[in-house]
């Protein structure tokens, strides 16, 4: 079942902080990368080469959809997939699949041999490709982090890619119809055997018609058969993103495989690279397929083991055998790759937990073959090419990060706070009024209200909206003198609140602790290099404009809603130097947070052109 999905708030995981082979493969290439990547999200801009891969695999994953039992070589999109409200294919309805309205064409016009069907694929590729591509173009264009320009990539090596995959394709199709069709030929003939995730077809889960491609029993197979027996299943190209993922058992890790050959009766993955397969990420397409062998184990009962691993490189049409992991390296990962989930994501890892540790650059020729030399001799030959070189210590490279302590401007001085020293959390003291709760909620974490005082000073204090805490004292009740450690800060309608998370603790206070409420600052001035631009009003449901910047000391999410996004941000970009004035401290999964609201203000300093190049 390449499809598995696990209840994440059973096991006390949060959804959106699983581990993932990507994730693991930064982390062995450096921690220190994985850590800018994720903690800060210091994530590099989008080149255009991401949109050719995409173009190709769903190019190739419609052509594989199809039948030419029903399709003609010149039709158009004949099937498209029903989806639920989340945008997933909706396998257990029985409306808006395509399949169960088609009519057999007559027998005479299917392929017959080989060429026949590599002329007809060829076709359905032409039908499918210009939509194909501009989709993945607009895709690419939907993201405000790029650089380059769609008009870097050239569609005719997309469309030779796409050829390679389908003559990949048809080379196990062949093996299928040799083969004699495997274990699982009589059941398709006679309509049975569909798996609770099949190759997408057309067809709704529940279908045992049996297809008119199908010979009788003890006949000999029929290319037309064996197209529809090697059909892989693979994510059906209308579903949204993510949402036929493969999942831990317990929940804290997953994935998503490309191609999942069946026919034989063992379990074969591919993954499609729409590249020469030159290049230090050659080597880490072996260490994901490994990983996605594991957790395909980890997900069958621990029974089912991986007959075969490859890589089809598309550029010059090869395929590179991954050696599978054993048992014993299984079991391995397993404990391995939890510890890893543990220090990455049951909570919010420090820099120092992160060290600068860079694995040795690799060469790779044609097809992922090992270079000779297979590794650069330079221990800092992956840093001097790295994209946040500027950033970490590991390396020299000026990038001309501002260090300011005060700004000149509208007539005054502002202090200017480095990002490196915003407190984000805060301890707080005061006695407890209007206590609501607490109750035990539904996730797990504990449910309460109350008003915070300290002398003269006020504090609503309430569950962050993103996730209560679990740490409550289970004395509070009024008038109680509590503690509250490792909180959030916020000011609403000019009354400071106090956010409670998973971090947060709230205790009773000694007698002689204290821990002023009027100490805590909610707004900052800040100054730093766009890193990112992550969100842009679009008119279309995004309606923030968000940022990532950069100082010498750290960095800082910047986010503004609606009528709080300032008129200069569409002339912002990449590279600039801006000010951020008056602005609310916030922090979001993790990242430092400043929020722009009323009063705030955004100045562009020194346009990206005047700096050097990050």
């Amino acid at each position: 079942m390449p499809v598995r999905r696990a209840d994440a708030s059973s096991f006390g995981v949060n959804p959106y902080r699983r581990l993932s082979a990507s994730q693991v493969i930064t982390w062995q290439t450096c921690p220190r990368l994985w850590y800018y990547t994720y903690v800060p999200k210091l994530k590099g801009p989008l080149p255009p080469q991401i949109l050719r891969g995409n173009a190709v695999e769903e190019c190739v994953s419609r052509v594989i959809r199809e039948s030419p039992v029903y399709i003609d070589a010149a039709a158009g999109n004949r099937l498209p997939s029903p989806l639920n409200s989340e945008g997933a294919v909706d396998w257990d309805s029985d409306e808006g699949w395509a399949g169960p309205g088609l009519i057999a064409r007559q027998r005479e016009f299917w392929p017959q041999n080989r060429a026949d069907f590599e002329e007809w694929a060829l076709a359905r590729t032409n039908a499918h490709f210009d939509r194909c591509w501009e989709s993945a173009i607009q895709d690419w264009k939907s993201s405000v982090n790029r650089i380059g320009s769609a008009d870097d990539i050239d569609p005719a090596e997309g469309r030779a890619m796409i050829a390679a995959g389908l003559k990949l394709h048809l080379d196990q199709v062949e093996a299928c119809l040799n083969a004699g069709g495997g274990p699982g030929l009589e059941d398709w003939r006679s309509g049975k055997g569909r798996e609770e995730f099949p190759a997408p077809d057309g067809f709704p889960r529940d279908w045992d018609e049996v297809h008119p491609g199908a010979e009788t029993s003890g006949d000999a197979m029929t290319w037309v058969e064996a197209w529809e027996v090697a059909r892989p299943w693979f994510v059906d190209p209308d579903g949204a993103s993510f949402t036929e993922t493969t999942c831990h058992p317990q929940a804290w890790f997953q994935g998503e495989y490309d191609l999942v050959y069946r026919w034989t009766g063992k379990i074969r993955i591919i993954d499609l690279k729409a590249s020469v397969g030159k290049g230090d990420r050659s080597g880490t397409y072996l260490e994901q397929l490994r990983l996605y062998s594991w957790i395909w184990w980890e997900t069958h009962g621990r029974v089912d083991e991986v007959e075969s691993l490859e890589i089809w490189y598309l550029g010059p049409g090869t395929i590179k055998d991954v050696p599978r992991p054993s048992k014993a390296e299984m079991e391995a990962y397993d404990i391995e790759l939890k510890e890893l989930y543990d220090l990455l994501h049951a909570s919010v890892p420090s820099i120092d937990d992160c060290p600068t540790k860079p694995a040795p650059l690799r060469y790779f020729d044609v097809g992922g073959k090992p270079s000779n030399p297979p590794v650069s001799s330079d221990p800092l030959a992956r840093c001097n090419r790295c994209d946040l070189r500027g950033i970490c210590p590991n390396v020299e490279h000026d990038m001309a990060l501002p260090s300011e302590t005060r700004l000149e401007k509208f007539g005054h001085g502002w202090p200017i706070t480095p990002m490196g020293e915003i407190k984000t959390r805060h301890t707080v003291i005061g006695e407890v009024r209007e206590l609501r709760g607490p109750t035990l909620a539904d996730d797990g974490s504990i449910d309460l209200e109350f008003r915070l005082v300290d002398g003269y000073e006020r504090a609503k204090v309430k569950p962050y909206r993103y996730g209560g805490p679990s740490n409550v004292t289970r004395t509070i009740q009024n008038d109680s003198r509590v503690k509250i450690e490792n909180a959030l800060a916020s000011i609403w309608r000019s009354e400071l609140n106090i956010e409670l998370d998973r971090e947060a603790i709230v205790s009773i206070a000694g007698e002689d602790e204290e821990a002023a409420m009027i100490e805590v600052e909610t707004r900052v001035n800040v100054i730093g290099r766009i890193w990112s631009i992550n969100a842009f009003p679009n008119g279309k449901g995004v309606s923030r404009w968000a940022i990532t910047m950069v100082d010498s000391s750290g960095s800082a999410g910047v986010v503004a809603f609606k009528q709080f996004i300032p008129i200069i941000a569409a002339g912002l970009s990449r590279g600039d130097m801006i000010a951020i004035l008056n602005g609310e401290i916030g922090e979001f999964n993790g990242q430092k947070q400043v929020r722009i609201g009323p009063g705030g203000r955004v100045v562009l300093l020194k346009p990206a052109e005047d700096l050097p190049d990050f």
